[in-house]
C-alpha cells in the first residue's frame, strides 16, 4: 500500500482568473435631447379632431334600400345557410365549409 511521502512539499499560490480590463472610449453626448415632454405637447397640437357622426339605420331602412333582386336572393341564401348549419348540428350529414 503506498504511503504518503513525509516530505514538505512546496506549493505555489493559485492564479487566480482576472477579468482583462479595457480602456474605456470617453463617453460622447447622447444623440436625443428633447424631453419627451416637449415631443408629447407637440403631438398633441398636432393631431386634427375628427368628429364621428354615427347614425345607425334600423332593418326597416336597410330593407327599404335594397333592390328587388336582393329582396328575392337574400332570403334563399339565408334559408341555404341554415339548413346547412341545422345538418351539421344533426349530424345527418357532413357539409363542406
Amino acid at each position: 500500500m503506498p504511503t504518503a511521502s513525509t516530505a514538505k512539499r512546496t506549493t505555489t499560490p493559485r492564479k487566480r482568473r482576472t477579468r482583462k480590463v479595457t480602456a474605456t472610449a470617453p463617453k460622447s453626448a447622447p444623440l436625443n435631447t428633447t424631453p419627451v415632454t416637449k415631443i408629447m405637447e407637440e403631438v398633441k397640437a398636432e393631431a386634427p379632431k375628427v368628429e364621428t357622426n354615427v347614425s345607425t339605420k334600423t332593418w326597416v331602412e336597410r330593407y327599404q334600400e335594397l333592390d328587388g333582386f336582393s329582396v328575392i336572393v337574400i332570403p334563399f341564401l339565408f334559408l341555404e345557410a341554415g339548413t346547412k348549419e341545422l345538418l351539421k348540428v344533426l349530424g345527418t350529414l357532413k357539409v363542406p365549409a
